[in-house]
């Protein structure tokens, strides 16, 4: 068993963060995911009212939401444990070391950057690029990527995150999430969680191991 302890210290940055976490990968093979969270579909800490907090039980293949234009999926918040089991039943239990602050979990067979644009990648033959619109300092990318261009990879891609700033929207456009759904830069963020390999273990045993390290003080 490990125990992370994940500390973000203030600074001057003034915008919000997109995000604070951790990230790794599993072997493909570890594609049975149980979970008390939210669910069983995708949520955000805005966008989370109809997913209710329960136990749930997925393949990571189904955790995938084929957007037309790739971007974030998958995600899941409050997520008080996480387990990821292979054909005999052995793997790895994430367990939240605050149950009541949660971890952000999404688990995919695809790598975070594929949802991204890709450097030196062009997707279409006849496309030019709008450089009015460019930021400088980024370098030049095309931006057409499309939901035939994700393909699924030999792995778990898995974020264990304190969270993500929300997806906002709340005038279907222009705003940003309201400021109790952003990270702010100027605060100091702090979560933990325990990294807990297992062999032969069950659904029963999840929930006692989610318990007992859940409530470590």
């Amino acid at each position: 068993m490990v125990k992370i302890e994940n500390i973000l210290n203030e600074t001057d940055y003034e915008a919000d963060i997109p995000r604070v976490g951790m990230r790794m990968q599993l072997p493909k093979t570890y594609e049975n995911m149980t979970f008390f969270g939210r669910g069983p579909f995708e949520n955000y800490q805005d966008r989370k009212s109809a997913a209710f907090i329960d136990l749930y039980t997925s393949k990571v293949k189904d955790q995938y939401v084929p957007y037309v234009r790739p971007q974030e999926n998958g995600y899941k918040v409050d997520v008080r444990w996480s387990a990821f089991t292979n054909a005999t039943n052995s793997g790895l239990l994430v367990v939240a070391a605050e149950p009541r602050q949660g971890l952000g979990i999404s688990a995919l067979h695809m790598p975070n950057e594929d949802f991204d644009t890709t450097i030196g990648i062009n997707y279409t033959e006849n496309e030019e690029l709008d450089l009015d619109y460019r930021i400088d300092g980024i370098p030049e990318i095309n931006a057409s990527k499309h939901i035939n261009d994700i393909k699924e990879q030999d792995l778990v891609q898995l974020n264990i995150d304190l969270g993500q700033r929300g997806l906002a929207g709340d005038d279907s456009w222009y705003s940003k999430p309201m400021d109790k759904y952003q990270l702010k830069g100027q605060s100091k963020q702090t979560y933990g969680f325990y990294l807990i390999p297992f062999k032969n273990s069950s659904k029963e045993d999840f929930i006692k191991w989610g318990k007992h390290y859940g409530n470590q003080k």
